[in-house]
């Protein structure tokens, strides 16, 4: 009993040399385990997705598609359903000049996230049907367009029918512009003028934001400025560039035509067009004293030199008396 008792006290006095069986152990839950083990894989599946993306990037800035191609399918394979792959697959197909190839992935992209790459893939794959479109049908422009909405032919665009109005603008057209914005930024890396369907698009964008009532014209405190779209379809060589420039010289003239804001409201609007910048007001009195003193100076020699010729005049017709012989 004396031993069995020294032996608890000492225990109790030295846990750290106790013996803990393996079941008293702390054990991490299962649950916690396996989320841990998927953060890891979804970690390593990120690396190897922006690995690869990185990678064809750099090839296709090189001209190696084909290389592009091979290391997107080779990822897609070991990172399988992978929205960026698809998408980027795609996007080398269309630059090689296999549109149908390219539709298939962007679709397949879309498929596997409608959110991805600002869920703007949508009009990706609405680009490469026009130019399957345009490639069958040359005049395939003269009935549609790339966004398949119709602003009319005015030279003021009207908001399409199909779209509906919510408090007197078109609902949702910031996110559209904004998509378009996207599309067009990543495709006018690769894709330089002329290019039917990126002045098309330009084009519509342009349309839409003065129709949706979003353009300065109607928020002037808006970003979106109309006359760059306008400007960059034109330089893409868009379909109808005559409406175009028509509706282009309207928006200028309209927006010239408004009257200028406040100060403290101008201070707040962000600049992105020095054209249409308000002018700073400038002071005149400095100018207006010089010019009227130079016009008293002139005014003032002008009358002195009119009264020298008359003073001659009436010494040439009145000459003095000759003097006296002395």
């Amino acid at each position: 009993m004396r031993v069995l008792a020294a032996t608890l006290l000492l225990a109790c006095a030295c846990p750290a040399n106790a013996q803990t069986s393996p079941a008293a152990l702390p054990q991490t839950p299962a649950s916690e385990k396996s989320d841990a083990d998927a953060a890891a894989k979804t970690r390593e599946r990120e690396q190897q997705v922006r690995a690869a993306l990185d990678q064809s990037a750099e090839f296709v800035s090189a001209g190696k598609l084909d290389e592009a191609i091979k290391l997107l399918e080779e990822t897609d394979a070991k990172v399988p359903e992978d929205a960026l792959v698809a998408s980027s697959l795609g996007a080398v197909f269309e630059l090689k000049g296999e549109i149908d190839a390219a539709l298939t992935w962007i679709r397949e992209s879309i498929k596997r996230d409608a959110n991805a790459l600002a869920g703007s893939e949508w009009l990706h794959a609405r680009l490469l049907v026009s130019k399957i479109a345009l490639a069958k049908e040359p005049k395939w422009f003269q009935k549609n367009n790339v966004l398949g909405l119709d602003f009319g032919t005015a030279e003021v665009p009207v908001a399409p029918e199909i779209l509906p109005i919510e408090a007197g603008r078109i609902k949702g057209a910031n996110q559209l512009i904004d998509q378009i914005g996207y599309q067009l930024a990543e495709r006018t890396k690769f894709v330089k003028p002329p290019d039917p369907v990126v002045g098309d698009l330009y084009a519509s964008a342009g349309d839409l934001a003065i129709a949706s009532a979003v353009s300065p014209l109607d928020d002037r405190k808006s970003k979106i400025r109309p006359e760059k779209f306008y400007e960059r379809a034109l330089e893409y060589g868009a379909p109808h560039a005559d409406l175009v420039r028509k509706r282009l010289a309207r928006y200028q003239a309209d927006f010239a035509a408004l009257p200028p804001l406040p100060k403290e409201e101008v201070a707040e609007i962000p600049v992105i067009s020095k054209r249409f910048e308000v002018p700073p007001e400038k002071s005149y009195a400095i100018w207006i004293y010089v010019g009227a003193a130079i016009g008293f100076l002139v005014a003032l020699l002008a009358v002195a030199t009119v009264l020298d010729r008359r003073r001659r005049k009436r010494a040439e017709e009145n000459p003095p008396p000759p003097l006296p012989d002395v």
